[in-house]
């Protein structure tokens, strides 16, 4: 029988306990932030603001808080045991790894079509800025062509730290810029009230008439994209738990692989009070950095969604095909014409630093799934992964991309992304809630599980998430 864990000395800093000490803190939630930000805020906030106001003010906040629980709950785990969710899904009764195996598939499926909607969006972007008026879908397409494959090059390239520093340079001015846009813009606080209240927005005349063909989708279609894209999903929050590992938190400060099993069984943990009072200490990093990483996301999707609200849903304009986030710029040129130029390169920056990280962000969340699947996790390389996702979501996004060319779901990045956000955005999410709570009560001693109203919040997350993700893709493959 081996010793019951003990939880390493937590850093003088961490014991520090001033504002600016905690903040250093926040780290890889700024990656998830900005891979947030640049794949659902930019497009789906100000989408959805533009098409109903602020009736759906709700989702936004429903789907965060949703992901939030996912995320700290998942993270909590890993910090208190040294184990990835996903090593522990595991040993779920049934076949070996099929959960982890099950996931994996998911979010495989998930990489090539974010790959295609979020580079589509960067092209149609560079047209606009170019004034392309002819050939606006091949050239959009040949514009994110080059992006891929300058952004896989540089992917190989380029380490955590890189990786962290530069997005949080771009998640803070982004962040800045469009606060000061919103404010400026005096929205009705009594509608943003009434957009907390839950309801089933409806299209307005002016949509059935001038974009029919987002008037014929189901309304819930529109909703439950919101809730899977907003605040990232599966593909993200598995790297994101990687991260943990790169940060040296808990037991990783000596190790990336912490083997706390005999046999099946983890380890029990000592339970001693000063021991359990280090091991608690270390959750602090955790709530800091997904505290931030929510708010930042919160923030920038409320003030995109209440622009769209105010300076789009007048003029019933609504981002959509090749015109995605070009009609955005009103957001800063109502302040000063002038601006136009640091929306550009905002938008830019946001979208194409989201890129940028992709690759490591997939390619961690990759590593970190086939740990618990393979024989030997000791030997399993992470850069030979890398190089097997960026082959994969390359090829068959470009695949994707081009043939939106010939085939017509496909031509729209909306469409596109919409089957990430149902699989991985909420389906994956929500299966993967109940996956937590399960370890957490399995493998936690009771001093050191989720509370029961924690435990409560995290089943209806899990039930909430995985129940829109079905209803979205019935009614998106049905009809209904």
């Amino acid at each position: 029988m081996s010793d019951p864990l003990k939880y390493p000395e937590p850093p003088d800093r961490l014991k520090d306990g001033s504002a600016l000490s905690l903040l250093k803190w926040f780290g890889p939630g700024v990656i998830m932030a900005s891979v947030s930000i640049g794949s659902g805020e930019t497009l789906f906030a100000s989408r959805g603001g533009a098409i109903f106001e602020y009736s759906i003010i709700w989702c936004l906040v429903a789907g965060l808080f949703l992901k939030g629980v996912q995320m700290y709950t998942s993270a909590r785990y890993m910090t208190l045991t040294g184990e990835h969710p996903m090593e522990s899904w595991r040993h779920l009764p049934g076949p070996r790894a099929w959960f982890p195996w099950f996931l994996l598939v998911i979010t495989l499926v998930c990489f090539p079509f974010l790959l295609a909607s979020l580079s589509l969006l960067i092209g149609t972007f560079i047209n606009w800025i170019a004034g392309v008026e002819r050939n606006l879908d091949v050239l959009a397409r040949l514009w994110s062509s080059l992006l891929i494959a300058l952004a896989a090059g540089t992917s190989l390239r380029q380490g955590y730290g890189f990786l962290e520093l530069s997005q949080k340079v771009i998640v803070g001015l982004l962040l800045g810029t469009i606060i000061v846009a919103a404010i400026a813009c005096q929205p009705s606080i009594s509608g943003m009230l009434a957009g907390l209240i839950p309801s089933v927005p409806v299209y307005e005349d002016w949509v059935k008439e001038g974009f029919p063909k987002i008037a014929a989708k189901p309304v819930w279609i529109e909703v439950i994209s919101y809730v899977g894209i907003i605040g990232a999903g599966l593909p993200a929050y598995t790297g994101y738990l990687g991260f943990i590992r790169d940060k040296q938190w808990s037991f990783f400060g000596d190790k990336r692989i912490c083997d706390h099993r005999d046999g099946d069984t983890l380890r029990a943990i000592d339970m001693a009070p000063e021991n359990i009072a280090r091991g608690r200490s270390w959750l602090l990093p955790v709530r800091i950095d997904i505290l931030l990483s929510f708010v930042c996301v919160f923030v920038f999707s409320a003030a995109f969604m209440v622009l769209g609200a105010d300076l789009l849903h007048p003029k019933e304009l609504i981002p959509d095909k090749m015109n995605l986030v070009n009609y955005q710029a009103i957001f800063l040129t109502e302040l000063h014409p002038s601006l136009l130029y640091v929306y550009q390169v905002g938008i830019f920056a946001a979208i194409g630093g989201t890129v940028f990280a992709t690759f490591d962000v997939w390619s961690k969340t990759t590593y970190e799934t086939m740990l618990p699947i393979v024989n030997k996790p000791s030997e399993l390389q992470y850069l030979q992964v890398k190089k097997y996702v960026m082959i994969w979501s390359v090829v068959v996004g470009l695949i994707v991309m081009w043939g939106g060319l010939f085939w017509e779901p496909l031509s729209n990045p909306v469409s596109i992304v919409q089957i990430p956000a149902l699989i991985g955005g909420s389906t994956g999410c929500g299966l993967w809630c109940i996956g937590v709570w399960w370890v957490d009560r399995v493998n936690l001693p009771i001093g050191l599980r989720l509370k029961g109203w924690q435990q409560s919040l995290l089943v209806l997350s899990g039930i909430t998430l995985t129940a829109l993700g079905l209803i979205g893709a019935y009614i998106k493959l049905v009809g209904a």
